[in-house]
């Protein structure tokens, strides 16, 4: 077969195709669409005229006043949509990874690709492009197991759910867009230790209200007491397959007691597992074999530990050889 590779820059330019992926679907331009801190674009991989795979990017501004390359990172996450059970993967993704690395390699200081799950997956097209790797792992939880969520739990995190029931805590969707600003507020101030690049601006999160959760591609739940937000997640829904966990948080200062979090979590997965998902994906946790809270804390809701990589490319010749000697 004979591949070539468009790139698109609107939304409205692209070729007819279907939303197999959560992350590379054309929905994704709405989502980072007229946001300031981000200019999306995809790669269409075509046999003739025929969409063959797609995968979508991001560039990031690290800075809201500087411009520079240096300034800028090129963000990638998961596998690339493959429209077909028949076709050359590893082939095709090689494609995509070179275009990709053509396309940004004078516009931003760093590339990374993230959540790829399969640790090998895409293997020869980093290579080939001067990628390297970092271990990471990532934590996923099985909803079609025999046994509940509920049973999956360690006994500790049964009885500060139960807890937090017993003293009203409750969880609920999120259907208007009223509460975003408290929301947004929140999760910038709960998560600040955790994140670890700039936080999204507030139109990422209204964006996705809109083109996610009211075509119910996705989820905001909230968890209250007294009528009070003290903890929520975002979800985001790939089919009737995965639920991704974009964003967690809890007020667990303030609401010791209340578990808020441990609550937060539990009922979404609860929820997945009642509309018929298969999977909860918390996404990358961490550096593999390193002693993270986060990790441990993930596993004790019955999840699995799964090693992948992370894959990076400094657009600095001579950065990118020395961490390639580095890293591997």
């Amino acid at each position: 077969m004979a591949f070539s590779v468009q790139t698109y820059y609107h939304k409205e330019e692209l070729p007819p195709m279907e939303e197999i992926s959560f992350f590379h679907s054309p929905t994704s331009f709405d989502w980072y669409g007229r946001t300031p801190a981000y200019t999306p674009f995809m790669l269409v991989a075509f046999n003739d005229e025929k969409p063959v795979a797609a995968l979508f990017a991001i560039i990031a501004r690290k800075n809201r006043l500087l411009r520079h390359s240096l300034f800028r990172r090129c963000i990638i996450n998961q596998p690339p949509s493959f429209f077909g059970n028949d076709l050359p993967q590893i082939e095709l993704f090689e494609l995509l990874i070179t275009r990709l690395v053509q396309e940004v390699k004078h516009k931003v200081f760093l590339i990374r690709y993230e959540n790829l799950g399969n640790a090998i997956f895409g293997y020869k097209g980093f290579r080939e492009n001067h990628f390297y790797s970092v271990k990471w792992i990532n934590i996923c939880n099985s909803l079609q197991r025999k046994r509940k969520i509920w049973d999956q739990l360690t006994p500790t995190r049964k009885n500060q759910v139960n807890k937090a029931l017993k003293k009203g805590v409750e969880m609920e969707e999120m259907m208007s867009d009223s509460d975003l600003p408290e929301i947004y507020r929140l999760i910038r101030d709960t998560n600040q230790k955790k994140i670890r690049r700039r936080f999204p601006p507030y139109t990422y999160f209204e964006n996705f209200f809109h083109h996610y959760v009211r075509k119910g591609k996705g989820k905001i739940l909230l968890t209250r007491y007294q009528g009070k937000i003290i903890g929520g997640s975002i979800l985001g829904f790939e089919k009737k397959n995965c639920v991704y966990c974009l964003y967690y948080w809890g007020k667990s200062k303030r609401h010791k007691l209340l578990y808020p979090t441990i609550f937060t979590l539990y009922s979404a997965m609860k929820k997945s597992e009642e509309e018929g998902f298969q999977y909860f994906d918390f996404m990358d946790v961490g550096f593999l074999n390193k002693n993270s809270g986060r990790s441990r804390f993930l596993l004790q809701f019955g999840g699995k530990q799964q090693a992948t990589r992370r894959w990076y490319r400094f657009n600095w010749g001579l950065l990118n050889f020395f961490a390639n000697r580095f890293y591997d």
